[in-house]
């Protein structure tokens, strides 16, 4: 399951491997915005480590993708030009697909009913709030794909996720496009409930089809809005 960023209060100093993983989610949900300079005193102290862990922590999320350090000028979360989200959506559209028949050999009725409760989880945006909105639609994603089996496969589109997460927030938030995702997300569940392969794989393609549209609508027409989006989380 996606493990929520804690407050510092919640969290104890730990190996490099927990702090990379509090850190991605920092990152993931807009603590660290996209372009945004980390300054490895402040990350210090918000984590509770020293500096050997931490150094250790960018060193795996540099190999991730989410940073990039400049000589001389620091370290950055990394941000994304529109040919790039392009190019995770081209990926994403290679691989994800692929997926669904080992998903749907191995799901089990316990798992299909955790899907649905997530799903339904979702339809209450205005209740749970955007933030655990998001939280819970990367662990839909991530869960079911995690069932298939594929530990290689499942890190790289993991990784890729996490890298366009800060986008897509924007997008299903910024826009209010949750009828469509949630459509698709129920469409999947079903697919997953009847061992369909090939229409949890139709509805996967769709999913990210309509994901990059929506995004490049909302690069093209709120831009500004978007980085104010990312200020305002931050």
């Amino acid at each position: 399951m996606y493990t929520e960023y804690m407050s510092p209060a919640s969290r104890k100093s730990g190996s490099k491997d927990d702090v990379a993983s509090q850190l991605r989610v920092a990152i993931v949900e807009g603590v660290y915005p996209p372009g945004h300079r980390l300054v490895q005193e402040e990350l210090a102290d918000r984590f509770g480590v020293s500096r050997i862990p931490l150094r250790e922590a960018i060193r795996t999320l540099e190999g991730e993708g989410l940073l990039r350090s400049e000589p001389g000028r620091g370290t950055y979360v990394t941000a994304l030009d529109i040919e790039e989200i392009d190019e995770i959506y081209d990926l994403r559209r290679l691989i994800e697909p692929s997926f669904a028949g080992h998903v749907t050999e191995r799901v089990s009725r316990r798992d299909v009913t955790r899907f649905e409760a997530m799903a339904t989880q979702m339809d209450g945006v205005a209740e749970i709030g955007a933030a655990a909105w998001s939280r819970t639609n990367l662990a839909f994603h991530l869960d079911m794909y995690r069932l298939s089996g594929l530990p290689l496969r499942y890190e790289f589109i993991s990784q890729m996720y996490h890298r366009l997460e800060p986008y897509s927030r924007f997008y299903v938030h910024g826009t209010c496009a949750y009828d469509r995702v949630q459509d698709e997300h129920k469409a999947m569940v079903r697919a997953l409930a009847d061992g369909d392969a090939d229409a949890l794989a139709a509805q996967i393609l769709a999913h990210i089809d309509g994901g990059q549209t929506g995004l490049h609508h909302a690069w093209e027409h709120s831009a500004d809005e978007m980085r104010l989006y990312w200020r305002s989380n931050v």
